[in-house]
């Protein structure tokens, strides 16, 4: 049986150092550096350092410094291989900085086939996601996607982004589910408050409310305080304002549901309301949203 080198043994222990404690993890990172010997070494130490200083710890700035270092290293230099997986190290690291141009400097030495486009593309992702940045780690799973459809199926980044995918996924339902929880609970908490206030502030919570049904998928729900809604808006003489954002919760909770045609006649009630709103903004910006919601989902 062949042993791990001192090397593999002390990346090892810093490893599993890094689950409980990662800054100390971090600090081991000196000592690693003394210890690489080979190419694969300096590789494993590179991708170790940009995962623990940038998705589990906020220093990329100190793990884009390790990554120059190690692209300075005997092995690395003459090892190309090596070399452009540092070197998309190093762009995950700048990028998470926001220094785009020397990002995409250090991309077109570190990228020589769709391949590694894609593992780029995929890995700042993950690393973004980590950091809780979802809206850019969209933006490079949006990248990553037409490249992964073009490669074959032996190329190694594609197993591997099915994976990082997958717990993606995962993550993002955990998320999902406590954002989903809290929508609800400010919700009732926004309902609770108006119990003795003026009708339009009821109304507006409840509407609130109803949204947070529809964003969490029970447009039924949705639906028995649009009955409310409207119940509130007849005992009040209510104008179009508060009656389109009724309107707009039945389109919505009708697109949820199929009901093409049901959320279609709400969808022209708000524009009959719109009009005669008298150019409120936020019932504009209103109508553009659902507009564009309802020809998305009903397409």
């Amino acid at each position: 049986m062949v042993q791990p080198s001192p090397f593999d043994r002390m990346l090892s222990e810093a490893a599993k150092l890094a689950q409980t404690d990662p800054n100390a993890a971090f600090a081991q990172l000196e000592a690693l550096h003394g210890k690489s010997q080979t190419a694969d070494e300096v590789l494993k130490l590179g991708a170790f350092a940009v995962h623990l200083g940038c998705a589990v710890l906020d220093r990329a700035e100190a793990a884009e410094a390790f990554q120059r270092r190690l692209l300075q290293h005997p092995t690395a230099e003459g090892h190309e291989f090596t070399r452009r997986s540092l070197l998309r190290g190093l762009v995950v690291a700048m990028r998470l900085q926001g220094k785009a141009d020397a990002a995409t400097s250090a991309m077109a030495q570190g990228v020589t086939t769709a391949g590694e486009r894609a593992r780029l593309a995929v890995l700042t992702a993950q690393t973004f996601a980590a950091r809780g940045r979802f809206v850019d780690a969209t933006t490079y799973l949006a990248e990553a996607e037409p490249v992964l459809a073009s490669l074959e199926s032996d190329e190694d980044i594609v197993p591997q982004a099915a994976q990082i995918a997958a717990n993606l996924i995962r993550a993002a339902e955990g998320q999902l589910r406590q954002a989903g929880n809290l929508i609800h609970a400010a919700a009732r908490t926004l309902v609770a408050t108006t119990s003795r206030q003026d009708w339009r502030l009821r109304h507006q919570a409840l509407y609130h409310r109803g949204r947070a049904h529809v964003l969490t998928g029970e447009p039924s729900l949705a639906l028995g305080l649009v009955q409310e809604l409207m119940t509130i808006e007849d005992a009040n003489q209510a104008g179009p304002v508060e009656r389109f954002f009724t309107a707009s919760l039945a389109c919505r909770a009708q697109v949820h549901r199929g009901m093409a045609k049901v959320a279609g006649a709400a969808l022209e009630a708000c524009r009959d309301f719109a009009k005669r709103a008298e150019e409120d903004k936020n019932v504009i910006q209103a109508l553009a949203e659902l507009e564009a919601f309802a020809a998305g989902r009903t397409s």
